[in-house]
C-alpha cells in the first residue's frame, strides 16, 4: 500500500480525510504516473477548480471556449462555492477524481504537496523553453519552492499591505513620511489630538490567523518578532517565535500604543469590513491594508480627504510580499508536461495567452483601440463595473509584458511603493503533528496577545506567563516534530536533491519523508 495522498486538515477546520493509496488500492483503481510525458503530446481536455476567476455569469465559458480556438485544447472550469471550495478541493482528492489544474492558496498549497498529491513541476520549469521563461520574475517562482521543489505554479504576485495614511491629515499637522517608530507613533498622537472620534489606526484584530504571515498588517509594531515557528540559521533547529524576547517586545508596543488610545479601542472584534467602513467614514487616519487595486476601492469610499501609501518605518524592514496563490497540478493529471507548457506557460507568455487569462476575450471583455491600446468593457451582469480580470490581476502580473489596458495611477503608485520596499514571505510549514495542534495554538495566542495589550491590570508578562502554561504542550509538539532527527534530515535531502547535490544518509532521509 502506497503513501497517503491526504493527511489531516484539522487546522483548518475540516474533517480528517485519509486516501489509502493511489495506484490499485481501492476501488476506484485510479491511476498516475509521477512522469511529465512529452510536452507536445497535447491533452484533448485539461480541467481546472478555480476560486478567484471570474464568474460564470460574467463570461467564463467564453473564456473557456476561446482558450479552445486559440490552442485546440478543451477546457473545462469548475468553480465551488467560496465558501466551501477547498472543502472541495479536498473531497475532489478524496475520491480520486480532482481537476488537473487546482487553484491552490498558502495555506493548501503545502499541506497538499507534504501529502504527496501535487506533481513535483521543477524540472518542466527548469527545461522549459516559453517565453515566459524569458520575461517572468522569477523570485515569485522561488517563493512556491518547497525545500527546493516546485508543486505550483504563481497564479500572480502575491502582493501585501501597505500603510495608507490621510495625506490631509499629514499636512495639517506639518508632518511628512514617519521614517521611524518614534516617528510613526507621533503622527498617530497628532491623529488622535484632532478629536472628534478620531481613531489614529485601526486592524482587524492582533494576528491574522487567517493565513500567514500573521504580522502582515501590523508592522510597524511587530517590527524584527515572528508570532511563528521558523528555523533558526545560526542553530539550524526550529524555534517558536511566539515565545522569544522580540514578540514580548512586539507586544508592549502594541500595548503601550493601545492604552494612550492611538489604536482602534475595537481592533479585537472588528472584520476587515469594519476597519474599511470605518475609514471610509472618515474616522481614520492609517489604516494597513492591501495594495495595488485596493487603493483605488478605499479612496473612493473616502467620504473626505485623501489616501496616501508611505514607505515602511526603519524598525519594520520591509513590507511583506506573501506567498502567491499557486495553481497547481494533480498527480491524477495526464500529458503532465504537455499541460504544464500548454497551459500554465501559455497563460504567462506576454502576448495572446496571457491577455486571455488576465483580461478575458476580446470584443466581449475587452476592446483593442486604434493605438493599440485596450479599453475593459463592463462586466456582462454589471454594466457598471470595467471587467477587472478573468483569471488573474492585471496589477499583479508576475512577467514583464505590455498590458495594453494601463492601471489606474493610484494603484501603480501604491505598488510601486510597496514592491520597494518588500520582503517575501516563505511557504508555510506543514507537517501532521503541526495540523493538529496549530488551531489550538493559535487560539491560546489570541487570547495572550489580547490580554497583554488590552486589559487594564495584566502586563505582558502575566500574558506570557498564560501562554507558556496553557501553550507549551501544543508548541513543544510541534517542536519536537519539526526538531526530529528524521524531519530535519528529510528538509536536508530534499534542499540537496533539489540544488543536484547529495548528502550522508539521504536515502534514509528520503525513506523517512515517506512514511
Amino acid at each position: 500500500m502506497k503513501k497517503n495522498v491526504l493527511k489531516r486538515f484539522t487546522a483548518m477546520g475540516l474533517a480528517v480525510i485519509m486516501v489509502t493509496g493511489l495506484a490499485g488500492c481501492n476501488k476506484n483503481e485510479a491511476t498516475f504516473t509521477l512522469e511529465g510525458g512529452d510536452p507536445n503530446d497535447l491533452p484533448d481536455t485539461i480541467s481546472v477548480m478555480a476560486d478567484t476567476i471570474i464568474e460564470e455569469q460574467n463570461g467564463l465559458q467564453d473564456i473557456c471556449d476561446e482558450y479552445e480556438r486559440q490552442t485546440g485544447i478543451k477546457m473545462t472550469v469548475e468553480k465551488p462555492d467560496h465558501a466551501k471550495y477547498y472543502e472541495k478541493v479536498t473531497l475532489s482528492f478524496a475520491s480520486e477524481e480532482p481537476a488537473d489544474i487546482i487553484e491552490m492558496g498558502s495555506t493548501y498549497y503545502p499541506q497538499l504537496a507534504d501529502s504527496g498529491a501535487l506533481w513535483d513541476m521543477t524540472e518542466a520549469w527548469n527545461n522549459s523553453d516559453s517565453n515566459c521563461k524569458k520575461i517572468i520574475d522569477e523570485d515569485y517562482v522561488d517563493a512556491l519552492k518547497i525545500n527546493g521543489v516546485l508543486y505550483g505554479f504563481p497564479m500572480a504576485a502575491g502582493n501585501g499591505t501597505i500603510t495608507y495614511v490621510r495625506e490631509d491629515w499629514m499636512k495639517e499637522a506639518g508632518l511628512s513620511n514617519p521614517k521611524n517608530y518614534d516617528e510613526f507613533i507621533n503622527m498617530l498622537r497628532a491623529f488622535k489630538a484632532r478629536g472628534g472620534g478620531a481613531i489614529p489606526l485601526t486592524a482587524s484584530g492582533f494576528l491574522n490567523n487567517g493565513e500567514t504571515p500573521y504580522d502582515i498588517y501590523l508592522r510597524e509594531f511587530y517590527q524584527d518578532a515572528i508570532p511563528d515557528f521558523y528555523k533558526d540559521e545560526e542553530t539550524g533547529m526550529y524555534v517558536d517565535g511566539f515565545a522569544q524576547d522580540e514578540m514580548k517586545e512586539a507586544m508592549q508596543r502594541l500595548r503601550d500604543a493601545y492604552q494612550e488610545g492611538l489604536i482602534d479601542s475595537e481592533i479585537v472584534t472588528n472584520k476587515t469590513s469594519t476597519c474599511r467602513d470605518k475609514l471610509g467614514s472618515g474616522l481614520v487616519g492609517a489604516f494597513n491594508y492591501w495594495a495595488g487595486m485596493w487603493s483605488l476601492k478605499l479612496q473612493r469610499t473616502l467620504n473626505e480627504g485623501n489616501l496616501k501609501p508611505i514607505p515602511p518605518i526603519e524598525e519594520a524592514n520591509g513590507y511583506t510580499e506573501r506567498v502567491p496563490t499557486a495553481m497547481a497540478m494533480s498527480i491524477y493529471a495526464p500529458n503532465k508536461a504537455a499541460i504544464f507548457e500548454h497551459f500554465i506557460m501559455y497563460s504567462h507568455d506576454g502576448g495572446e495567452g496571457q491577455m486571455l487569462f488576465t483580461h478575458g476575450v476580446e470584443n466581449k471583455h475587452y476592446t483593442r483601440n486604434a493605438d493599440g491600446s485596450a479599453t475593459a468593457l463592463p462586466y456582462y451582469s454589471d454594466p457598471s463595473t470595467p471587467v477587472e480580470k478573468s483569471f488573474y490581476a492585471p496589477e499583479l502580473t508576475i512577467t514583464n509584458w505590455n498590458d495594453p489596458i494601463p492601471l489606474d495611477p493610484m494603484v501603480k503608485s501604491s505598488l510601486d511603493e510597496f514592491r520597494k520596499n518588500r520582503r517575501f514571505a516563505s511557504v508555510p510549514i506543514v507537517r501532521d503533528v503541526i495540523a493538529e495542534n496549530l488551531a489550538d495554538l493559535n487560539v491560546v495566542k489570541d487570547v495572550t496577545i489580547a490580554t497583554a495589550v488590552t486589559s487594564k491590570t495584566s502586563s505582558v508578562e502575566d500574558a506570557m506567563e498564560y501562554y507558556n502554561e496553557k501553550g507549551s504542550y501544543y508548541a513543544n509538539a510541534i517542536l519536537d516534530d519539526l526538531n526530529s532527527e528524521e524531519n530535519l534530515a528529510a528538509e536536508e535531502a530534499a534542499l540537496a536533491a533539489a540544488n543536484g547535490e547529495s548528502v550522508d544518509d539521504g536515502e534514509d532521509a528520503d525513506a523517512s519523508a515517506e512514511e
